[in-house]
Formats: C-alpha cells, structure tokens, sequence
C-alpha cells in the first residue's frame, strides 16, 4: 500500500485551508505555494475535492475553495479514498477469493487485524487536528 502524492497534497492544502479563518475562499495558487505543491496538480485534486462534496469551489476570478465540512469531521481516512480509493492492504481482507489460499491461510487474521488498525489509525486523525497542532501521540 502507498498513500499517493495527491492525498499527501489533498491533506496538506486542506490543512492550510483550516488553518484560515471559517469561510475564507482559498485560492488554488495560495494553496500550492504554501504546500511547496504545482498549482495545476493541486488545482486538479481539488476539483476531486469540490466534487466530493467536502469542499466548495467558486468559479470565477475571485474563485476558490472553502469548506463544505467542518475540518474537525473530515479525516484522513476520507481524504485518502477520495483521492486513491479504498484502502487496502491485501486484496484478501477485501475479496478472499482473490486469494489463492483461501479458506488455509495461516497468516490471514494478521491482515486483517493490520487492517482495522490501519483503518482505525487513518480515521482518528481529522484535518482540524493538524491545523490546530492537536494530533500528537493520538494513538499511544
């Protein structure tokens, strides 16, 4: 499993998006620059953004983003399969019959447990964490 550089920029311009006063209208060139991130990718992961619902583009010359969820609600689960689809360790936690060992597979519940953690991990962080520098030791 590789997490993207689209969700890595995704993540990183909806943090500093958050960390704008609510309701702000970012720019996608703001955006880019202050996420060392090129304007016409960033511009391209969030118009997935905007097309998911959990942001709000304005069209225009004075276009931009905004929220449409409150950065506390957004994870980062949910910006990973945004971008990247679901994720999935192994095939197998997903379709066992994608697995030529299935039904014997000694290691099997290992991927699985690793799953739910992962899962588990990648939901308990939200956006408004990292804006507001809270996210530290979450997992301990």
């Amino acid at each position: 499993m590789n997490i993207s550089k689209a969700s890595d920029y995704a993540i990183r311009g909806l943090v500093y998006m958050a960390k704008k006063p609510a309701g702000t209208v970012c720019f996608v060139k703001d955006i880019a620059k202050n996420t060392n991130s090129p304007s016409s990718f960033m511009s391209k992961i969030f118009q997935t953004l905007a097309k998911s619902g959990l942001v709000h583009s304005f069209i225009g010359t004075k276009g931009g983003f905004t929220f449409n969820a409150q950065p506390e609600n957004i994870t980062i689960k949910m910006i990973v399969e945004i971008i990247d689809g679901p994720i999935v360790l192994n095939r197998c936690v997903v379709d066992k019959s994608s697995c030529q060992n299935s039904g014997n597979c000694d290691v099997h519940f290992m991927w699985l447990d690793i799953q739910k953690m992962l899962t588990k991990a990648l939901s308990s962080y939200s956006i408004a964490d990292f804006a507001n520098n809270t996210f530290k030791n979450k997992l301990s």
